[in-house]
């Protein structure tokens, strides 16, 4: 009995000690930058590459991005030209679409806004 209670104590206190202090959230999502930081010159090469590429994809007229926003799933998102993703590691496995001939990259492991390229 006296090691059940002793367990039990141990897995409450590590449970406790994970959890954020009362009050306090953690950001989602802590870990990942809600923007990557392209120079001007990166960002002129990522949209030259993406509209080389053809820029096929367009998000629906409904649908307006912003920096750090989520995405909806039903907007088709476009894996990066390679010549784009040569531009920056931080856009490797990052993935694309058009709206309003404005290139949007996006996070595909979280499905948020990381830039927004004008032309």
């Amino acid at each position: 009995m006296r090691n059940v209670l002793r367990y039990g104590t141990i897995v409450g206190a590590l449970m406790t000690s994970f959890a954020p202090a009362a009050g306090q959230s953690s950001p989602p999502d802590a870990a990942q930058p809600a923007q990557i930081r392209l120079t001007a010159a990166q960002k002129i090469a990522v949209l030259q590459a993406v509209l080389q590429d053809g820029g096929r994809v367009a998000a629906p007229a409904s649908f307006q991005p912003a920096v750090g926003g989520t995405v909806p799933l039903s907007v088709l998102l476009r894996a990066l030209p390679r010549g784009a993703a040569a531009q920056s590691p931080d856009l490797h496995g990052k993935k694309y679409t058009m709206v309003q001939n404005q290139v949007v990259l996006v996070d595909p492991a979280t499905m948020r806004v990381i830039d927004i390229l004008r032309q």
